[in-house]
């Protein structure tokens, strides 16, 4: 239960800061503070299948490998898993370098969700 709440309630959140971070160091920041506030349900819309992808990889995962090679196949699972919806939610054309980027939204709260699921 502890896991599924971790990558519930944090991995969205962790998401929506790498994405603000990445948008702010492209120097793409839209709305401001307000923006940030309008941003925070879409977060959980859109993250939430990603989170649970991640979540069912590591619990699965939990108690076959160790904890480093654990939070590596996470950041490997949430990588492709945002990937895949960024590019079957996006109506537009994408170029290349932007989805690969965009990959890290997935990657890091996957890393860190499976890194404080997994310490004890």
């Amino acid at each position: 239960m502890k896991r599924f709440l971790i990558f519930v309630l944090l991995g969205p959140l962790l998401g929506f800061l790498v994405f603000w971070l990445r948008d702010l160091a492209a120097g793409k920041v839209f709305g401001g503070f307000m923006g940030i506030l309008v941003g925070l349900p879409f977060v959980y819309l859109f993250g939430l299948p990603i989170v649970l992808v991640m979540w069912a990889e590591d619990w699965f995962l939990s108690d076959k490998i160790a904890l480093g090679m654990k939070v590596a196949t996470s950041a490997c699972v949430g990588y492709l898993a945002s990937v895949v919806m960024l590019l079957l939610t996006s109506a537009l054309h994408i170029a290349l370098p932007q989805i690969l980027s965009f990959g890290l939204v997935g990657a890091i709260p996957a890393a860190a969700c499976s890194w404080l699921a997994g310490r004890n």
